[in-house]
């Protein structure tokens, strides 16, 4: 069961820490398609990297 983090007496919901988590992941792809061309052949960019970071941070909260 997924249960709140305490970091110095705060506690923070869990799916912040996993986005947290997922933040380098995600700029290592997010360089990666800039820097390929891929967003050039994507109708919107912004909703394709939206998509993208939600993805990773649904993978992570499943395998967790």
């Amino acid at each position: 069961m997924i249960s709140e983090f305490s970091l110095v007496g705060i506690y923070l919901p869990p799916l912040l820490v996993y986005a947290c988590f997922t933040l380098p992941i995600y700029a290592g792809i997010r360089f990666m398609i800039a820097h390929s061309g891929v967003l050039r052949w994507v109708w919107h960019p912004g909703l394709f990297e939206f998509a993208i970071s939600i993805c990773l941070v649904s993978m992570l909260v499943l395998h967790a």
